[in-house]
């Protein structure tokens, strides 16, 4: 059984992920990014580094990249699709198309990340992630280690409640401050929070943004541990 390592929304910051990657290679464990990887809203912003190390991640530490409504929304725009270019994608734009970054590899490998993934920790319980929320009418098979949720088995209405999160009238809702009703703990980023229950992890530290609050969260899944990297 793998030990896992959840982040945050990362929005570009390859500091603060080079720290957390640091810290998931000296405890041995596999990091489960949550999705957001680019799109910086403040000065910082290294989305040609962030990718390259994310790259490295993936074959040095095992790292699974879950997609997210940022991720999707540079996807759309890499295929050629009008995209409204604010919040930070305008810079991640600029940034690879003045790298030596391939654009079709870069889509290729966005367009192919999983919606989610499903394991279990040390102590049996399970974990269902996905960027912003796990739809229940995904269907969990038996699996050994983890299970991950690929695109051929989503409908668009489920993909789009996966990275945006389920809504009413009012805008967003704060699904986490539901009661129990499941048997596993929901993990999501997404939503400029962090929420550490026994039924839920929500784990956006607005990485993203301005302020001395803002910070990249990881959370050690066996050592139920939080971290913070500013």
């Amino acid at each position: 059984m793998k030990n896992y390592a959840l982040i945050g929304d990362i929005h570009s910051h390859y500091s603060r992920l080079s720290q957390a990657l640091l810290y998931c290679r000296d405890n041995e464990l596999t990091p489960i990014l949550l999705g957001d990887i680019f799109d910086s809203r403040c000065f910082v912003s290294e989305s040609v580094e962030v990718y390259y190390l994310v790259r490295e991640a993936e074959e040095a530490l095992g790292a699974i990249v879950l997609q997210s409504n940022h991720q999707n929304k540079l996807i759309r725009h890499l295929k050629g699709n009008k995209v409204v270019l604010n919040h930070g994608l305008e810079r991640t734009i600029e940034e690879f198309e003045n790298s030596s970054v391939d654009l079709e590899v870069l889509l290729e490998w966005l367009d192919t990340r999983p919606y989610g993934i499903v394991f279990k920790d040390k102590f049996g319980e399970e974990y269902r992630c996905a960027h912003a929320y796990f739809s229940s009418r995904i269907e969990v098979p038996e699996y050994k280690d983890h299970f991950l949720v690929e695109h051929d088995l989503l409908t668009t209405k489920i993909k789009n409640v996966m990275i945006y999160g389920p809504v009413n009238t009012d805008g967003r809702i704060a699904w986490w401050d539901s009661p129990r009703r499941h048997d596993y703990r929901m993990v999501a980023g997404h939503y400029h929070v962090v929420v550490d229950r026994d039924h839920c992890l929500v784990l956006d530290g607005e990485c993203g943004d301005e302020g001395e609050h803002v910070f990249l969260g990881l959370y050690d899944v066996n050592k139920k541990l939080l971290k913070k990297f500013f």
